[in-house]
């Protein structure tokens, strides 16, 4: 009801956790964004990606052409 999970134990460890349906969502999300922040960061260990100049420089030539 406090929004902090339930645990519930089996032989003195947990075994099950009991959440409220927006704590599921939230670490879904937090996980997901974990999981791009990776994606990313082992792209660059490759070399490849851009910089974040060449980034902002795309991004401003994309909104240029929409007007």
């Amino acid at each position: 009801m406090n929004g902090t999970p339930f645990f519930i134990t089996r032989n003195g460890e947990a075994s099950m956790v009991i959440e409220s349906v927006k704590q599921f969502q939230e670490k879904e999300s937090l996980i997901a964004a974990l999981k791009i922040i990776a994606l990313g960061e082992k792209e660059r260990m490759k070399g490849k990606g851009i910089s974040a100049a060449e980034s902002r420089a795309q991004l401003a030539a994309a909104r240029q052409r929409r007007k």
